[in-house]
């Protein structure tokens, strides 16, 4: 299990292998059901191809501003290791404060809020090693405000003898009370535990 420490800067993160399970948490639900759809979806397309879904498996015009709004697909180089965004949704962009369009061949490390960045970038690193699906989950803290997210990561297949590897994803977060109120404290400590028990 993840330590849980509600420090500025690296974000922690709960790695799950089974979807949750009991009452969701209050404004986080949309992004549950994505995540577990995004997920769901993944897994039809890998039984498919009898293994890891290519790019071409997906539809992704869904992302500019229909059901796939929080979810994204990044690019890692191997030999480079620095991994760009190829797209992400509507909804995704504007979470994140990132132009309405990706900019091309610009890392994710130059774009992503710092708190974010550790989250995307062993979200990436897990979903390639494991070849797997991977849930993330947590709090960040950002000015004060308490930030709680969820996010999935499920590798692509590229081409054979290919540096490039490309990992399809979901994200989202709300913003939970300020950090050092009594209220904090209660929420996030509910919310934190909720996700352990599940």
């Amino acid at each position: 299990m993840t330590e849980h420490n509600l420090s500025a800067g690296r974000p922690r993160v709960d790695r799950d292998r089974m979807p949750d399970t009991g009452r969701p948490e209050p404004g986080l639900a949309g992004e549950l059901r994505d995540t577990e759809l995004a997920i769901t979806f993944w897994h039809q397309k890998a039984s498919e191809f009898g293994g890891l879904p290519p790019l071409t498996a997906f539809d992704f015009s869904q992302m500019i501003s229909g059901a796939w709004c929080h979810r994204f697909v990044i690019c890692v180089d191997a030999v480079a290791g620095e991994p760009a965004f190829l797209i992400y949704g509507s909804r995704f962009a504007q979470l994140l404060e990132l132009p309405e369009q990706p900019i091309s061949g610009v890392p994710i490390t130059r774009q992503l809020p710092g708190r974010y960045l550790p989250l995307f970038t062993e979200g990436c690193s897990d979903a390639i090693a494991q070849v797997a699906p991977v849930r993330l989950r947590g709090a960040v803290v950002d000015y004060g405000q308490i930030e709680l997210y969820r996010a999935a990561f499920m590798p692509l297949a590229m081409r054979p003898n290919s540096s490039m590897q490309a990992v399809f994803g979901t994200f989202n977060r709300r913003i939970g009370p300020k950090a050092y109120s009594s209220e904090a404290v209660r929420t996030t400590y509910n919310w934190l535990s909720g996700n352990v028990q599940s």
